[in-house]
This record gives C-alpha cells, structure tokens and sequence, in this order.
C-alpha cells in the first residue's frame, strides 16, 4: 500500500500552504480526483471496497501524525480534511527544505522571469531540470526536476502582464486533468 507516499503528498501540500499564507492552527481540506488518486497509490478504484477499505487503513496509518482525517468523495474525487492538530504537526515537524519557499518567493515577485524561476531550480537541482513549453492555454511553461527523487512535482506557470501564476500537481493528477 502506499500510505506513506500519500501521507507524505499531503504533508507536502499542507507545508506549501504554510509557506504561502502562513500558520494557522485550524483544519485544511485537499482535493483530489478519484482516478489520479487511485493512480497515485496503485489500487483500482473499480472496487468500492478496495477503496474503502484503502482509505480507512490510511487514517488509521496517519492519526498519530495528521490526526482524524476525514475522506469524502464526491463529484469525481476525494476530499481529505486534516485536523487542526494534523496542520500543527506539519508547522512543527516537517522540514522546510528550502526549494519550494525560494520557488514561491520568486514567483510572487512583481515581473518574475522565467530565468529567475529556472535559476532556483538549478540551484537545488545541479542543473538538471526539464523545462517544456506549453500548448496548452492555462500554462506556459512545465517545469520539473530530472531526479524525482529530491521533488517529485511538476510545476505548471503562467506568466502573466506583470506576474507569474503556479500550480503544482503530480504527473497523475496532470494527466487526469488533461493538462
């Protein structure tokens, strides 16, 4: 099973809130669709049982950690609420390494080029990263790390008159979105 790649996507999704907005000690909701997700920790999905059965094993996995999560699904795909004490834990446990707040400063720079965003990849990368030019309209540019092993999303920018525009997804969630 892959609760700890899951619980380890969350951490990271919850440690990218606090960077942007701050730390609050309150409950965070995520959002994923049901196929990427299924993708994302290898079970079927054809199976409502599997699935359940998966999702309610991952809360057992991650309460001592993120606490009572809830999982709904709805629409298509699941929400995962992580309680307040879920969020403390992250703001008090897990390490910052460095890339994903330079990243984030150097985008919410006024005018931010893409040899600015390229130039912090580099430095955490050693120069290997792919940068692919869009075709599609919501994006412009996808950038990611050759070696996924150091961060194993893809960065999704728009550049925008006088800023840049992220979104950061996994290559499941990508594809399943279409983009």
């Amino acid at each position: 099973m892959q609760y700890a790649f899951l619980e380890q996507m969350l951490m990271n999704s919850i440690k990218e809130v606090q960077i942007k907005l701050g730390y609050e000690k309150e409950a965070i909701r995520f959002y994923y669709p049901e196929k990427a997700l299924c993708k994302i920790v290898k079970i079927s999905g054809d199976s409502k049982e599997e699935t359940k059965e998966f999702m309610e094993g991952f809360k057992e996995y991650t309460k001592d950690k993120l606490g009572r999560l809830k999982i709904t699904k709805s629409q298509g795909r699941f929400c995962f609420e992580i309680p307040a004490e879920g969020v403390d834990y992250v703001y008090n446990n897990v390490e910052d390494n460095g890339f994903l707040r330079e990243f984030i400063e150097t985008v919410e720079k006024p005018h931010a080029t893409l040899d600015d965003i390229l130039s912090v990849f580099g430095k955490y990368s050693n120069g290997r990263i792919i940068c692919e030019k869009s075709s599609q309209e919501e994006c412009d540019y996808i950038i990611f790390f050759e070696d996924a092993s150091f961060d194993y999303y893809r960065y999704y920018l728009k550049f925008h008159e006088n800023h840049v525009t992220y979104h950061r997804f996994l290559l499941e969630e990508a594809m399943e979105m279409g983009i």
